[in-house]
């Protein structure tokens, strides 16, 4: 077998993609909120009330709201746990990542409105946001009558045995080689593994995130009117490794086990437009309109996989020089989302933000690498993100209440409804999160506490839905921790 080193479509439902589909599409297109422990603490509610740096993920007009330069930075511990439920089976994966979660820097120009038309002031800003995080670890186990090889036969069926290298030189082809399929009649394959049952282990180890680094300007007329723009760079890092692994019950067949390797990286950058303005038609009521521009990423995918067979003549597996890599450039289109928020200001109780967002998923787009010379055009790919995929209203609901002059306790609430559609296949579980903090405003200083608590449930399929032995669900119950630190000064 020789090198390749190709761009291969897999199996659209398998777990580990080796290719660009609709699973990429939804990773980089549902973002939440994220940033200052006093955005996170408040379920990112609190877009139209403004006075903290990362309401501008979702309306930048807030940021016209500042009265003097502020600077802030947050630290992150992400504690994501998974229970998977595989037949019954419960398994479950614990990790513990420290991230940066927030910089910023705002500049404000405060103005005479006798000369400037009625403009109270100009706020110029730049900054980072964490805005999505991929650390995760998960790990199933369970006996079923059905093995991975099973899918790579449906998958394999009518292709050549002298081209199963070219077509599927990441799945197919490594079993093919390592003896776990063999040779039928007319262009099919078969397997050693006929009875018994087979005792599956999966481990996957996912890490990285998106991080957003914005410039925005805005303004404040007359006191009454806040406009705000921001131009957002997006960085994404992903990385996934999986470890698939079989023991076969049957002590009579000559294969005994298989082990099958992937690993997986993305990197890449996107640019997008974010616009929003604050209108407050009462002093205690602020009314926010936000909509951010589609983000357009330049990723590139790097991958590999290997395949091992124990049999009764020893152990199977593919030279080293000959372990297929792929590698692919490409571009990603997200979808425009559109925001209207609430702000309620209790006079010196407190505050009380809502959010409800506007987002279809249907919308996002795969494309070819900018200058390619034989672009591949998606054409499948694209077609399933409009199947499978729907629009969602998303919601968010956050307090905040003045215990002394100085001392600030909040909380909230946010729903994310599920992207997919009732005929998807996939059951339309939300995520969902609980947030609660403190803050301490000594005037020039101030320090926030956060925790946040996200929840959510997704099915999940090893290999062909259709065979049995391929079903796990997924329940994430995520515990992060954010303290931010700021200062504010003339």
């Amino acid at each position: 077998m020789t090198k390749i080193n190709a761009f291969v479509f897999s199996l659209a439902l398998a777990q580990f993609s080796l290719a660009q589909n609709e699973d990429d599409v939804l990773r980089y297109s549902q973002n939440y909120f994220g940033g200052t422990a006093r955005n996170i603490s408040t379920a990112g509610a609190f877009s139209a009330l403004g006075g903290d740096y990362s309401t501008a993920l979702i309306n930048p007009a807030s940021l016209a709201r500042f009265k003097k330069q502020n600077f802030s930075f947050t630290q992150l511990i992400e504690n994501p746990k998974i229970e998977s439920d595989f037949y019954g089976n419960l398994t479950e994966q614990k990790k513990l990542a420290y991230k940066f979660s927030n910089i910023s820097y705002v500049k404000v120009y405060n103005l005479d409105p006798r000369i400037f038309s009625n403009w109270y002031g100009v706020t110029l800003s730049m900054g980072y946001n964490r805005i999505q995080s991929f650390e995760e670890n998960i790990a199933y186990t369970g006996t079923v009558d059905s093995s991975i090889l099973h899918s790579f036969i449906k998958q394999a069926e009518g292709v050549n045995p002298d081209f199963i290298y070219d077509v599927f030189p990441f799945d197919v082809g490594l079993a093919y080689d390592t003896y776990a399929l063999d040779p039928g009649p007319n262009n099919t394959y078969i397997t050693d593994f006929t009875s018994g049952t087979a005792t599956h282990t999966r481990s996957i180890r996912r890490t990285g995130g998106m991080g957003e680094f914005n410039f925005a300007l805005s303004g404040n007329y007359a006191n009454k009117l806040f406009i705000g723009g921001s131009l957002n760079f997006t960085r994404v890092k992903y990385g996934e490794s999986m470890e698939h692994t079989e023991v076969f019950s049957d002590s009579s067949l000559w294969i005994r086990d298989i082990q099958f390797l992937n690993e997986l990286q993305i990197e890449g950058w996107g640019k997008g437009l974010r616009l929003g303005v604050i209108y407050l038609p009462l002093d205690w009521i602020r009314i926010g309109v936000a909509v951010q521009s589609p983000t357009y990423y330049n990723l590139s995918d790097k991958w590999n996989a290997k395949f091992f067979t124990n049999t009764d003549d020893g152990l199977k597996f593919v030279n080293e020089e000959n372990i297929p890599f792929g590698s692919f450039d490409y571009r990603l289109r997200t979808p425009i989302r559109a925001n209207v928020s609430l702000g309620i200001v209790l006079k010196k109780l407190g505050s009380i933000g809502m959010n409800i967002e506007f987002v279809d998923y249907s919308k996002g787009l795969l494309s070819a690498a900018k200058n390619e010379s034989s672009p591949y055009l998606f054409l499948a790919e694209n077609a399933q993100v409009g199947n499978i995929y729907r629009s969602v209203f998303n919601f968010s609901l956050g307090v905040e209440y003045r215990i002394k002059s100085q001392y600030y306790v909040r909380g909230g609430f946010a729903n994310y409804g599920s992207p997919y559609k009732k005929t998807s296949g996939n059951n339309l579980y939300p995520t969902q999160f609980f947030t609660g903090g403190f803050g301490y405003n000594y005037g020039s200083f101030y320090i926030d506490l956060a925790a946040q608590f996200k929840f959510s449930r997704s099915d999940y399929f090893s290999y062909d839905p259709a065979i049995n032995g391929s079903y796990a669900v997924f329940h994430q119950k995520n515990l992060n921790y954010l303290i931010s630190v700021g200062f504010r000064f003339d």
